[in-house]
């Protein structure tokens, strides 16, 4: 087993983390599947508004990648489609039809995949290639690529995110299955880290290189665990999948089928009652939020609150989502805050004001500033557990010197390693913002 023990970083307190209990299940009536939830692809779709569809059955396609496809992640009607500019697909709502989706879940035989090749036409004959991602870039995979090693990580660090420990207990079959197969995909390791203490039966399968980690946020990020155990040069490619997927990838492999359930939590310092509720894919946020917020001023986030994005109470869970944030909305500045002593009402990572940060903070919206110019004091550097100039990698983006960048290790960063960055930032810059503007540029070139 390897061992990683990361020192930088900072386990935000903050208020309204869900307790470990499942409250009372919420009956979806529609979910969605937006397009825009995926990077550098070009959908088209392959349905209208008001099909009937069952799940599993193929929405749209990549046009880069027509061997890619998309699966209905409900049974029922497609009851809307809705475009942005230029027609461009930015969400696919669909009316669950329970009657019908019931019938889908008949167990069929275990398919036989002995190889690479059959783990990878099975998932794309499925419609399920969605869930297998990458790095660089944090996109959809590509097929035809060769990773040198797939990782997995169940050590969730990030604010408010679900605990894998108390979602997944009851997963253990299903997470080996995945296991199983996804290892059939590479000639390199797979990795699957985990807290310690944790998913104490992984020690005892031999086919995977489990990575035990410590430390506070962004500790359990698959950038940061690549960084230390297997850092990624600019041709290589990672495969990734997200820890609470692995059940859906397990009931597939193992019996056939699509069950989009999964197990989410609603958290933050506006939420009247935080907790765990029995859920799917794309479910509805305001399903979860009506009536257990402290108010109506509100942000209601898809995610964590670093990396989610922000959404209206009618909107939906992104497809990679497992958490529904909610933080009050606040645009009170206090008179000459700056000369605050501290106290309950100040947070501070660096001790900059009296007082301390050991009881859970209250966060809202407000920034306590505006943006300026970068201010080279360290702030980044201590809370960025990277072997990167972080600081210097953001100039050479915000300089478009493409050299530089890849020299400085564009392509083992994404916005969620460096999102505690812009937290902590005295600039008030969008740290994970550049970020993406670098390896779009780096993308795209």
């Amino acid at each position: 087993m390897l061992k990683i023990k990361v020192k930088k970083g900072h386990d935000i307190n903050i208020a309204g983390v869900a307790s470990r209990d499942l409250l009372a299940t919420q009956k979806n009536t529609t979910v969605s599947l937006s397009p825009e939830n995926f990077r550098y692809i070009k959908p088209k779709l392959l349905v209208k508004e008001n099909d009937s569809v069952k799940l599993g059955d193929p929405i749209f396609f990549d046009k880069l990648s027509p061997e890619v496809k998309w699966p209905a992640i409900a049974s029922g009607k497609i009851s809307k489609i809705i475009y942005g500019e230029r027609r461009s697909i930015k969400e696919i709502v669909f009316s669950i039809d329970n009657s019908v989706e019931s019938n889908n879940d008949i167990k069929n035989q275990e398919p036989f995949l002995s190889s690479r090749d059959d783990v990878i036409n099975f998932l794309l004959e499925k419609n399920m290639w969605p869930f297998i991602t990458q790095r660089p870039f944090n996109k959809v995979a590509n097929p035809s690529d060769t990773p040198k090693s797939i990782i997995v990580s169940l050590a969730n660090t990030a604010p408010l995110s679900i605990d894998y420990d108390f979602t997944l207990s009851s997963n253990k079959d299903e997470i080996i299955s995945a296991l199983i197969n996804l290892k059939k995909m590479t000639q390199g390791k797979l990795f699957v880290a985990i807290n310690p203490g944790e998913f104490d039966y992984l020690s005892n399968i031999d086919f995977i290189e489990l990575v035990e980690v410590q430390g506070p946020h962004p500790a359990g990020n698959i950038g940061i665990i690549l960084n230390h155990i297997d850092p990624i040069n600019s041709n290589d490619i990672v495969w990734t999948v997200q820890g609470h997927h692995l059940p859906i990838l397990g009931r597939l492999f193992s019996h056939g089928i699509f069950d989009p359930s999964i197990t989410i939590n609603l958290a933050g310092p506006a939420v009247t009652n935080p907790g765990y509720f029995q859920s799917r894919i794309g479910a509805s946020l305001e399903t979860y939020c009506k009536g257990n917020l402290s108010n109506e001023k509100v942000r209601v986030i898809s995610g964590d609150v670093l990396t989610g994005k922000q959404s209206g109470i009618d909107g939906y869970l992104g497809f990679y989502h497992s958490s529904i944030s909610v933080i009050e909305e606040s645009f009170d500045r206090s008179f000459m805050g700056w000369l605050h002593p501290g106290g309950s009402s100040k947070y501070s990572v660096f001790n900059a004001y009296i007082g301390s940060n050991k009881s859970p903070y209250n966060f809202t919206t407000l920034q306590n500033g505006s943006h300026r110019a970068f201010v080279p004091i360290e702030a980044w550097e201590n809370v960025f557990p990277m072997d990167i100039y972080i600081n210097a990698l953001l100039r050479s983006i915000e300089a478009n010197d493409f050299d530089e960048m890849e020299q400085l290790g564009i392509y083992e960063c994404d916005e969620e390693d460096v999102a505690l960055c812009s937290f902590i930032c005295p600039s008030k810059t969008d740290v994970g913002g550049i970020i993406r503007k670098g390896l779009d540029t780096v993308y795209f070139d």
